[in-house]
């Protein structure tokens, strides 16, 4: 469906072409989701760009489709009808010309000045791909290489030379190659990126922006160097970074020269309060938790209601599906605590060897398959699995491993950090 909208020349102008009056609006319609308007120049001719002559004859015309900014969420199309003029010059090498739209766009652009603007920003803010999906969101109908052509042409920002020059140098290829990036300390922009870290490539940018009077970075000689060649009334300082860094690595080192102090154990060997917990009881006397409890509670309650509504304990079972064991020992239980069953280990023919598997662990052998062909030399009745799972149980006891010595850089850490933030496992290494 096409609708063709009143033209209302003063609401138009003041809506798409305010402050624009070389364009005059001649049609507006509306389809398929895009306002279109038709519009050409006022003006009735134009200065040739080349000798300046003023020309009103016309040699042809032609039309340029210009996107727009969305209008009420639907796309804003400029079809506008360009003149091409003849100059009258008969020495100009320029024999025709088309009207100019400075205002409007620029020449041979698809887009207006204003979307294009829109489309800068959005570029800046976001690349490509981030940026081309709320382009397409917003309607502006602008692909990643279009945002990225956008900020490719803009010029480059020109900065004055900062008082406050931050040096520092970053990885192109980590171990390879490095470059040097200049930031001005006070304002926390990037003024330039030199392509090495040599003295004589910051001395020669020190040279040709004079100016500098702080120059803050690290401590490498190259950057010290240039300073002095480039800029010898610079007062050179470093940052708190630096400083720091400077520190933790004068710490490691030392940390590291008493690496032997860390290897020595804890005088316990074992963590404070730790205790071999008796497998064969509960750990506290409150309620059991989770789903088998739960079951437990509710088949509880439902076998004694039935028994309070007068049923046998055999129908019981016979509508609830039940065997007749099952129902007898919930309608035993006085409580539906006293039907959880205690998971107490059973016996098993490795019992007499426990103990011996127990020191030999303890003695540093642990290989399966060794303690089970000791075993078997010794006649005893057990099987490889049984030797596997209880020496899996003794591996899986947290309680008798000793504490692992801390590593260089973790102790560097901790005596950089504050005290409040230290962690409570590994702040029992610190006295």
């Amino acid at each position: 469906m096409v609708l063709v909208m009143q033209t209302d020349a003063p609401f138009w102008d003041s809506l798409v072409f305010a402050g624009i009056d070389e364009v005059g609006i001649e049609a507006v319609t509306a389809a398929f989701g895009t306002v279109e308007v038709v519009a050409r120049g006022r003006a009735a001719g134009s200065a040739c760009p080349d000798c300046g002559r003023f020309s009103e004859r016309v040699h042809d015309r032609y039309q340029r489709r210009l996107k727009d900014l969305p209008l009420a969420e639907q796309g804003f199309v400029i079809r506008l009808t360009v003149r091409r003029f003849i100059c009258g010059t008969a020495d100009c090498p320029r024999r025709t010309f088309a009207e100019p739209f400075s205002r409007l766009a620029a020449p041979h652009a698809r887009f207006t000045t204003r979307l294009n603007h829109v489309l800068e920003r959005v570029g800046l803010a976001l690349a490509g791909r981030a940026g081309a999906r709320p382009a397409a969101q917003l309607g502006f109908g602008a692909g990643r290489m279009t945002l990225l052509r956008r900020v490719m042409a803009l010029p480059e920002p020109r900065f004055s030379t900062p008082r406050v020059l931050g040096v520092d140098d970053f990885a192109i290829r980590r171990g390879q190659t490095y470059s040097t990036v200049l930031t001005s300390v006070e304002d926390h922009r990037v003024v330039d990126v030199l392509p090495t870290r040599e003295a004589g490539t910051l001395a020669a940018w020190l040279v040709q922006h004079p100016g500098v009077e702080i120059i803050c970075g690290d401590r490498a000689g190259a950057y010290a160097e240039g300073a002095r060649r480039g800029a010898p009334d610079a007062l050179q300082v470093a940052d708190r970074f630096h400083l720091w860094q400077g520190l933790g690595r004068a710490v490691e080192t030392c940390v590291a020269a008493h690496r032997d102090c860390l290897r020595n154990p804890s005088p316990t060997g074992t963590l404070p309060g730790a205790t071999r917990p008796d497998l064969g009881r509960p750990q506290d006397d409150s309620a059991p938790i989770g789903r088998r409890a739960e079951r437990k509670k509710a088949a509880h309650a439902l076998v004694h209601e039935l028994l309070a509504q007068g049923h046998s304990r055999r129908a019981i079972a016979r509508h609830l599906g039940w065997g007749l064991n099952t129902v007898l020992r919930y309608a035993n239980a006085a409580r539906w605590q006293d039907t959880l069953r205690d998971n107490r280990p059973r016996p098993s023919r490795l019992d007499p060897y426990k103990p011996y598997l127990e020191r030999r662990f303890a003695a540093g052998c642990t290989s399966v398959a060794r303690l089970h062909d000791e075993l078997v030399a010794e006649h005893a009745p057990v099987t490889y699995g049984m030797v596997r799972a209880h020496i899996a149980t003794l591996r899986g006891a947290p309680f008798e491993a000793p504490l692992r010595p801390p590593t260089v850089r973790q102790v560097t850490g901790w005596i950089r950090r504050c005290c409040t933030f230290l962690p409570e496992p590994k702040g029992t290494w610190i006295d």
